[in-house]
């Protein structure tokens, strides 16, 4: 997936490189990571356009500055988790460790199927028409996982955008950074991703028919399987200790 920042030009490039190595943890918690002038020549950028990155990788959580200490990278528990950036990072060029995919696994277990039976319950005839349209350019590629994934975003996406919820809209970040990656991790097997489109179906039905609690169930059906076929190609050993796939499920 091409992940670009928010902010454009130098600051945004060496807010990119930096970030990456960070989140790959080839910067450790509290290590220095390179100073203003070692970056300044690195990238041949200018002071202010190095400290403009630097404000960038902060809002993020993931470096701090200090006098006299200089600028270290923070632990991972100070990261912005769900900033779109650093998803991207966290799964560039299609890797990320295995406990990482089992964690926004369980993320979307939670989040997803609410949102499906709040779409059923809030959708208007414009937002059901965009969730009909992914689905329409999904049916198309569905023996394709290259060109499912772009519908397959759009279709989650259009779902949490048809809860008329803005902090519901906002894990829509999550969903386009990582599902590119799911789709590939469990679509490594003949035939795929085509068994998941009747999966797909019934969630829309049940959404266009506002039925929430069918719609909820639907997308718990989809999602469990998304999480089984993940298992098989990355391996269930890598699933967080304690967790299951259904351990997230909302209780109607």
């Amino acid at each position: 997936m091409s992940h670009r920042p928010a902010a454009v030009g130098g600051a945004g490039r060496i807010a990119e490189e930096l970030g990456s190595a960070i989140v790959a943890g080839i910067y450790q918690p509290h290590e220095l990571v390179p100073g203003e002038l070692e970056l300044c020549r690195r990238f041949g950028a200018s002071r202010t356009v190095v400290r403009e990155a630097f404000k960038l990788l902060s809002a993020k959580g993931l470096i701090a500055s200090r006098k006299r200490s200089g600028t270290r990278a923070r632990p991972r528990e100070a990261w912005h988790m769900l900033d779109a950036d650093v998803l991207a990072w966290r799964l560039k060029n299609g890797q990320a460790e295995p406990k990482f995919l089992f964690d926004l696994l369980h993320v979307r277990a939670v989040v997803e199927p609410a949102a499906a039976a709040m779409a059923a319950r809030s959708h208007t005839p414009g937002t059901l028409k965009a969730i009909e349209a992914a689905f329409e350019e999904m049916e198309r590629a569905a023996h394709d996982a290259t060109l499912f994934a772009d519908p397959d975003i759009r279709f989650h996406k259009a779902i949490l955008a048809a809860t008329d919820n803005d902090v519901m809209v906002a894990f829509g970040a999550l969903t386009e950074a990582a599902l590119g990656v799911f789709v590939r991790a469990a679509s490594r097997h003949a035939g795929a991703p085509a068994p998941s489109v009747p999966l797909h179906r019934a969630v829309l039905a049940a959404i266009r028919g506002r039925d929430a609690e069918g719609a909820q169930a639907a997308m718990m059906a989809l999602l469990d399987r998304t999480a089984r076929n993940v298992e098989r190609n990355v391996g269930p050993a890598a699933r967080p200790r304690g967790g299951s796939r259904r351990s997230a499920k909302p209780s109607k």
